[in-house]
């Protein structure tokens, strides 16, 4: 990680706001993710972040941006095992905790249950609704794009059961189960 980019191009509010940043480079630092180490990605996501937060008018604080950080690095939905994991004792459990229970009530961050009931954690995107594949075995979580048409004939559907049980459902999800193309391979040799 190049020291010279730290603070370069970014306007911070105050002194505090720009120690989170620096913070934040620890954590892209700290994982096993190579496209961290480019100076612009790690800017991108810290702008991210603080758009994020300052929409939903919560306040910028370390834990949050660092969670968000993880979860957006990632692209994909995390146990909170695997962000203690990934924030190498940068982000208190008990912070872990907190912040996805203030994120989920502003709608940041969607948290929903494996087949086998683990809870996974990820960015919220109101505009790009997407569902779930598992695989059974090794646990692994894929999102999946469903076609318009498929999304449109479920919506139909949910119009009709609202109508049916004389309800409103405000949210709905697809999961999937499997056995991914790697755990297959390893079964079958």
């Amino acid at each position: 990680m190049s020291t010279d980019n730290s603070v370069e191009n970014i306007t911070f509010e105050n002194d505090r706001e720009k120690k989170i940043y620096e913070q934040c480079l620890k954590i892209c630092g700290s994982t096993e993710i190579e496209v961290k180490n480019s100076p612009e990605f790690q800017r991108e996501l810290y702008e991210k972040c603080r758009k994020l937060l300052k929409s939903a008018n919560i306040p910028l604080t370390q834990p949050r941006v660092n969670l968000l950080i993880i979860l957006m690095m990632y692209k994909k939905p995390l146990t909170v095992e695997d962000i203690i994991r990934v924030s190498n004792g940068e982000i208190a459990t008990s912070s872990i905790y907190r912040n996805i229970n203030d994120l989920k009530d502003k709608n940041i961050i969607d948290e929903f249950q494996t087949p086998e009931n683990t809870k996974v954690i990820c960015i919220a995107n109101p505009e790009d609704h997407h569902h779930h594949i598992f695989c059974k075995s090794c646990g692994s979580i894929n999102d999946i794009e469903l076609e318009e048409s498929f999304e449109k004939a479920l919506e139909n559907e949910i119009k009709k059961i609202e109508l049916l049980y004389n309800v409103s459902v405000d949210s709905h999800s697809l999961e999937l189960s499997s056995v991914c193309h790697q755990c297959q391979s390893t079964k079958s040799n």
